[in-house]
């Protein structure tokens, strides 16, 4: 595993280093074994930057208490609907996964400056992949022809609150996205971004997490061990709160894909999709290091939206809060859709008010 936090000289940036792209396209057409994966890793400077703009911060600390939202926003694309539901809500933070940068599937926009303009907010944004086409078989299909202008795709924060310290955490760099197996080549790997505000007179880490989708409850939970050993080393004293899509399944994808096991999983416990935390042992991590989810996650609820390529699969609970020395209350999921009814992402809103305290 590799990680690395964002505090060194020249980290964070007020624009990513850019790829062009020729240099792109012969990452994507040359050799794709795990060898380059590595070195073009370890070449492109965007993978280790942080990017932070957006509006200059409302305040320097928030008084006693904030409302934060965590989104997987699935590319991006429905950035205005997007918009008007956050502004619905009011986050003073946002914890944003799946967010495009110069992609053509989402307009070529520099999506987190825009989102985050609308919001009145500051961001930092980190790159999980630097995307070498223009994304799956069907935006492949769509976009045929069209090229992205800058193909990043990462995590970040919004904040009306000035943003401290910003950190980026990765949990893999091994290249499974780069081959052919999985039919969209990329550089880079899943990753966390993070940051501190100050609440009531101290400091408070709060991260945005992603967590690797074709995995098993034991790499989750690994990649969550790693997170919380970084988190530590970072600032093993300060209240926190993780936010995000953990991809909390319940198995691993290579046989979430098979219907028929899915099937008679959920014959066996219906409840399976929703109530995770028996399948995923990094609640017992979590729990183990002083993190609750209880409070700040209404657990009757799925995350997930149902949209038109995935209108046949059991809904599931896949994005979570987890607090630690910190009280939350009135957890909220708010509905992924816009003014027509039409889904804004595959992944609804989670919303909810902390203090210090817990």
């Amino acid at each position: 595993m590799i990680d690395w936090i964002g505090r060194p000289a020249g980290s964070v940036v007020s624009s990513l280093t850019q790829i062009s792209l020729a240099e792109r396209e012969r990452m994507r057409d040359g050799p794709i074994d795990a060898d380059h994966h590595r070195r073009y890793f370890a070449e492109l400077a965007a993978l280790r930057e942080i990017e932070v703009g957006g509006a200059a911060p409302l305040r320097d600390a928030a008084g006693t208490s904030i409302r934060v939202a965590a989104w997987n926003v699935e590319r991006l694309r429905h950035l205005e609907a997007i918009g008007d539901t956050l502004n619905g809500i009011g986050p003073d933070i946002t914890l944003l996964s799946e967010v495009d940068s110069g992609m053509v599937r989402s307009g070529n926009r520099h999506g987190v400056a825009e989102l985050s303009g609308r919001l009145g907010h500051a961001y930092a944004y980190g790159v999980e992949f630097v995307e070498l086409g223009v994304g799956d078989p069907d935006e492949r299909a769509a976009h045929l022809g069209e090229s992205n202008a800058a193909g990043f795709h990462g995590n970040a924060l919004t904040s009306g609150l000035r943003l401290r310290r910003p950190f980026l955490v990765r949990f893999e760099a091994h290249g499974a996205w780069f081959g052919r197996d999985r039919d969209q080549p990329r550089v880079g790997g899943r990753m966390a971004i993070g940051a501190q505000i100050e609440l009531a007179g101290r400091p408070v880490t709060v991260v945005s997490v992603h967590l690797e989708s074709h995995s098993s409850p034991d790499d989750r939970a690994a990649q969550t061990a790693h997170l919380l050993d970084v988190i530590n080393q970072y600032d093993s004293a300060a209240p926190v709160l993780i936010g995000g899509d953990f991809n909390t399944s319940t198995v691993e994808r290579a046989r979430d894909r098979d219907e028929e096991f899915r099937r008679m999983e959920l014959v066996r416990d219906p409840q399976r999709a929703v109530h995770v935390e028996a399948y995923e042992p990094l609640f017992a991590h979590m729990a183990g290091r002083g993190f609750d989810w209880r409070a700040c996650n209404d657990l009757e609820t799925p995350t997930e939206r149902p949209t038109p390529g995935r209108a046949h699969r059991p809904l599931g609970k896949i994005d979570w809060f987890f607090t630690r020395g910190l009280r939350a209350t009135k957890p909220m999921v708010t509905p992924a859709l816009d003014t027509t009814g039409a889904p804004s992402s595959d992944h609804d809103c989670l919303s909810v008010t902390i203090e210090i305290g817990g």
